[in-house]
């Protein structure tokens, strides 16, 4: 009996250990730099709605004209799903405004806040760290404001 016991527990710490790097994939402050909030107007050229983040690539043009490739971050679809985020909004060729917080090595990569759209709708995707629900909080480094509720709005 102690020996199934004993296998039985090398077993479970085996499985938690293995799960270890699932648990540290999803620290922000790894990734992304809160100093360093990013505002991009960007063309959409390709959208993967796959797990375990929706990943939003985007043609962007600098000060002088010439077009940078970026990437935004956000939840998985069904999260995004259930904050109100469908995937007609944002298709290959459609013009949005992007902001988020900029990856911690400087790449033209970073997580999805907000997606403002032509229509003048905005999307907030997440809040910044300390908000609370229902409340109207102002995004660092930005005038955006996300507002109404923890589960993401349009506005």
């Amino acid at each position: 009996m102690r020996r199934k016991a004993f296998w039985g527990l090398v077993l479970s710490l085996a499985l938690l250990a293995a799960a270890m790097p699932a648990w540290a994939h999803h620290s922000f402050a790894v990734a992304f730099d809160r100093d360093k909030p990013v505002t991009v107007q960007a063309v959409v050229t390709e959208v993967k709605w796959e797990n375990p983040h929706t990943l939003i690539y985007a043609d962007v043009k600098d000060k002088d004209g010439k077009v940078e490739k970026w990437t935004f971050e956000g939840f998985p679809p069904g999260v995004l799903y259930r904050k109100g985020l469908r995937q007609d909004r944002l298709k290959p060729g459609g013009e949005v405004t992007l902001m988020g917080f900029r990856s911690r090595d400087g790449a033209n990569f970073a997580n999805l806040s907000l997606a403002v759209f032509p229509d003048g709708k905005s999307f907030c995707v997440q809040f910044p760290s300390g908000a609370t629900a229902g409340a109207s909080v102002q995004l660092p480094g930005s005038d955006a404001i996300c507002g109404g509720t923890d589960t993401g709005q349009y506005r």
